[in-house]
């Protein structure tokens, strides 16, 4: 049942883990922004500070849920997940307590429409995430794929404090390697003696401090359901069309929360 092992894990919060995932049948071919499935049965351990759950599961029940993979399909070594951990989490909760070298379940089909197969390879991209949302826009701009000749990059990431930047140097130093990538972090509930941008994601775009053009960008939002929703009615206004199987366009969505 458990198929895979964990070969790292980087604590950004109490409440924020990277985890490192290595199947035994090897890393599958995917597409940077989808997901597979991860999962731990119902006798795992679980989080000190989780909260009782109402009905507690079967100990031989895999309890399973979908994360987007944040690692480059060019990695080859291990998948690694950017994952919130919640004391009401039937999966989290077990989840967080993993170490290095303990077994879990990794789901051999990897999913997903939340692609770059479909942006013409002269479009820009902007990145809009909050939180764990993060996780697919990683997976890209580590894929060397992405970088297309005329190609810029834009990565908005929201969080409630500076503290829960996961990314922030790797993001900070691929900004000042290549000159291609600007990295726009903001945080909701910062300190008033924090320098950077504070507020909601939605303010960038809402004040203007970050432009997009439907001739010429594609936007991905993933994250928090209420900022997808804000800047969806933003965007439609500003001639942008949402991609879907039926039709191409030039706004694309994840709601996985």
């Amino acid at each position: 049942m458990l198929n895979s092992t964990v070969v790292g894990r980087v604590e950004v919060t109490p409440e924020l883990l990277i985890l490192r995932v290595r199947p035994d049948a090897g890393v599958p071919d995917f597409l940077p922004g989808q997901y597979v499935a991860l999962g731990l049965p119902g006798s795992a351990p679980r989080w000190d500070k989780a909260e009782p759950e109402g009905q507690e599961p079967a100990s031989d029940k895999l309890i399973k849920r979908a994360y987007s993979i944040g690692s480059s399909p060019e990695q080859k070594e291990y998948l690694e997940f950017y994952i919130a951990i919640l004391p009401s989490g039937s999966l989290t909760s077990r989840l967080s307590v993993l170490k290095e070298g303990d077994r879990v379940f990794c789901q051999p089909k990897v999913a997903g429409t939340f692609t770059l197969e479909h942006v013409p390879e002269e479009k820009n991209l902007v990145l809009v995430s909050t939180g764990t949302g993060l996780a697919p826009f990683m997976s890209m701009v580590r894929t060397s794929s992405t970088w297309k000749a005329q190609r810029r990059i834009t990565v908005v990431h929201g969080v409630r404090y500076p503290g829960d930047f996961a990314y922030a140097e790797e993001l900070c130093e691929l900004s000042s390697s290549t000159q291609r990538l600007d990295y726009l972090p903001i945080a909701s509930r910062a300190p008033q003696d924090w320098d950077g941008k504070k507020g909601r994601v939605q303010r960038l775009l809402e004040d203007g401090f970050l432009r997009v053009d439907p001739a010429r960008d594609h936007v991905f939002l993933c994250g928090n359901p209420a900022m997808i929703e804000d800047l969806e009615a933003l965007l439609y206004r500003q001639g942008f069309t949402v991609h879907s199987k039926k039709a191409e366009g030039n706004l694309h969505v994840e709601k996985y929360w």
